[in-house]
C-alpha cells in the first residue's frame, strides 16, 4: 500500500472510528455516572468527522459504529435476556444511524444555526428513543447520568431532560465551529457564551426556591435471596420490618415506606387486610407507605395506613417491565396529607416515565413515595432515574428498595440519605425533606421542548435546502 493509498484509506475510516469514539465515551457515563461531564466533549469527534465528510453514505457506518460502541458494552453490564439485548441494540443503532445521517446536513454547512439545529436535533432524538419503543423509558436516554450532578441540570424543572441533550449538543458543535471555521469564531464564541450563561441563570432561578416546610420521613430497604425466605416469616417480618418501624418511629419519622411487593396480601375488606400494619400504625402512631402484592386481584399495589388504623388509599403500579404480566393500574395521582403535606405515590419501573410523575407535579405534590424492587444490574441506572423525577417535577423522593438502593432525595435532586443493599446491610433510612407546593413548566407543559426543537430542526433544513438549491438561469441570461 503507498502512502496516498494508505491516507485514501484513513481517511475513509475516519468518520467510522470517530462515530465509536463518541459512541463508547457516551457508554462510559451511562454505566458510571460519575463520569457525566465526559458527555460535555463525547460528540466532538463525531462532529469533527461529519464536517469532513462528502457524502452521506459515509454516515451509516459512522452510525453503526456509534452504535455498537454506545449499547454493546451496556448490554453486557446489564446481562439482559438474549431476545431483550438483540432488540434494544439494533434499535439503538438504527437510530444512531438516523441521526449520523441527519446531523450531517445541519453541521456541514458551518453555521451557527446549524450548531444550535444540531442541539435541538438531539433534543428530539433522544425523546424518540425513550417513546419510540419504551421498554425501559427514561432508562435509555442519553442524559440520565446527569442526575448524579443535580445542581447543574436544576434547568431540567424547565425543559426535561430534551434541554439537556440540546445544551450537550449546541455547546459542542459551536466550540468545533470556533475551532474548524475562523471566519465565524468570535460569533460561534459569544453563542457558546450565551448557550452557558442562560443555564446559569436558569440554574441558579430554579436552586433559590424556598420550602413551604420539613417532613421527617423513613424507608426500609432489603436485599433477600430465596433462600433467606423472604418476609413470609414471622421472623423475617419483626427483624426487617417491625422493628426498623418502631426505629424510625422513636427518630420522629411520620412516614415508613416498604419495598415494592415485599408482602402478600389478600385485600379483601371482609377479611380485615393489613392486620399486621395496622396493628404497628396504631402502636406507634405513625403512617406507613406498604408496598405489597394484592393476592386476590393479582395486582401490584401499595396502600397508605394512617396511624388510626385506616387504610387512605391505595395505588396500582402502571408501567410493567417486560418480565411482567399483572393487571395494571390507571396511572391517576393517588394522594394523602400527612401533616399539611401532600404526598402521592409511584411504583417501582413507573418513575423510569414522566406521564404520573408530572401529574403529581400539577397537584403539587411534596413528596411521591416509591416502592421499587431491582436486581444487581440494574439498580444503579433505575436509581438515575428516580432524581430525575425529583428534579423535573419539585417533589421529595422517598425510595424504598429490595434488591437495589433505597434512598431519600430532596425536590432539587439532592441525596439526602442513600443505601445500596447489596453493599449495606438491610436496614432503615430517616431524614428531614424540604417540602415545595410549586408547579414546575415541565409538570405543567411536559415535552414542549421537543416540539419546539422539532420546528427549528425542520425550518432549518428547508431553509438549509432553499439557500444551497442552484441557481438555474433562463436562456435569455445566459444569452447576455
Amino acid at each position: 500500500m503507498d502512502e496516498k493509498t494508505g491516507l485514501r484509506w484513513w481517511k475513509t475510516q475516519m468518520g467510522p472510528l470517530a462515530g465509536f469514539l463518541s459512541g463508547t465515551l457516551l457508554m462510559a457515563t451511562g454505566i458510571f455516572p460519575v463520569l457525566a461531564p465526559v458527555q460535555v466533549l463525547a460528540l466532538v469527534p463525531l462532529l469533527v468527522a461529519l464536517r469532513r465528510m462528502r457524502r452521506w453514505r459515509e454516515c451509516f457506518g459512522t452510525g453503526l459504529l456509534m452504535g455498537l460502541g454506545f449499547v454493546a458494552p451496556q448490554i453486557l453490564w446489564l446481562r439482559l435476556p438474549p431476545a431483550i439485548s438483540l432488540i434494544l441494540v439494533a434499535y439503538f443503532i438504527v437510530l444512531l444511524m438516523v441521526l449520523v445521517a441527519v446531523s450531517w446536513s445541519l453541521v456541514r454547512p458551518a453555521g451557527i444555526m446549524g450548531c444550535f439545529a444540531f442541539g435541538a436535533l438531539l433534543a428530539v432524538f433522544d425523546w424518540v428513543v425513550i417513546t419510540a419503543m419504551p421498554m425501559w423509558g427514561t432508562a435509555q436516554s442519553f442524559a440520565r447520568c446527569w442526575s448524579w450532578y443535580p445542581g447543574v441540570i436544576a434547568f431540567t424543572c424547565a425543559t426535561g431532560t430534551p434541554g439537556l441533550m440540546f445544551v450537550l449538543g449546541a455547546t459542542q458543535a459551536l466550540a468545533v465551529n470556533s475551532f474548524l471555521n475562523r471566519r465565524r469564531r468570535l460569533a460561534s464564541i459569544l453563542a457558546l457564551a450565551g448557550v452557558v450563561g442562560v443555564v446559569a441563570v436558569v440554574d441558579a432561578t430554579a436552586l433559590s426556591y424556598k420550602p413551604i416546610g420539613y417532613l421527617k420521613v423513613a424507608t426500609i430497604g432489603w436485599a433477600l435471596s430465596q433462600q433467606e425466605g423472604g418476609m413470609g416469616t414471622s421472623g423475617s417480618f419483626d427483624r426487617l420490618y417491625a422493628k426498623p418501624v418502631a426505629a424510625a418511629a422513636r427518630q420522629g419519622a411520620r412516614l415508613v415506606v416498604s419495598p415494592e411487593t415485599a408482602f402478600a396480601e389478600y385485600d379483601d375488606p371482609n377479611r380485615a387486610p393489613f392486620s399486621r400494619f395496622v396493628e404497628l400504625s396504631r402502636r406507634h402512631r405513625i403512617y406507613l407507605a406498604v408496598g405489597y402484592f394484592d393476592t386476590k386481584s393479582q395486582e401490584n399495589r401499595m396502600a397508605f395506613i394512617d396511624p388510626t388504623g385506616d387504610v387512605l388509599g391505595r395505588y396500582t403500579k402502571t408501567h410493567l417491565t417486560p418480565f411482567e404480566n399483572n393487571p395494571t393500574g390507571t396511572g391517576r395521582p393517588v394522594l394523602i396529607t400527612i401533616d399539611g403535606v401532600s404526598v402521592g405515590a409511584m411504583i417501582c419501573h413507573d418513575d423510569n416515565y414522566t406521564d404520573i410523575s408530572r401529574r403529581y407535579g400539577a397537584k403539587s405534590a411534596g413528596i411521591v413515595v416509591v416502592p421499587t424492587n431491582d436486581w444487581a444490574q440494574v439498580r444503579k441506572a433505575h436509581f438515575q432515574n428516580s432524581i430525575h423525577r425529583a428534579i423535573e417535577s419539585r417533589f421529595a423522593v422517598v425510595r424504598a428498595a429490595s434488591n437495589g438502593i433505597s434512598a431519600i432525595i430532596s425536590p432539587t435532586g439532592k441525596r439526602l440519605a442513600v443505601s445500596d443493599h447489596f453493599k449495606e446491610d438491610p436496614g432503615l433510612l430517616v431524614a428531614d425533606v424540604s417540602v415545595c407546593d410549586t408547579q414546575t413548566i415541565f409538570s405543567r407543559f411536559g415535552y414542549w421542548f421537543v416540539v419546539v426543537g422539532g420546528l427549528l430542526v425542520a425550518v432549518y433544513l428547508v431553509l438549509e435546502r432553499r439557500c444551497s438549491a442552484p441557481v438555474i438561469s433562463s436562456p435569455a441570461e445566459e444569452s447576455i
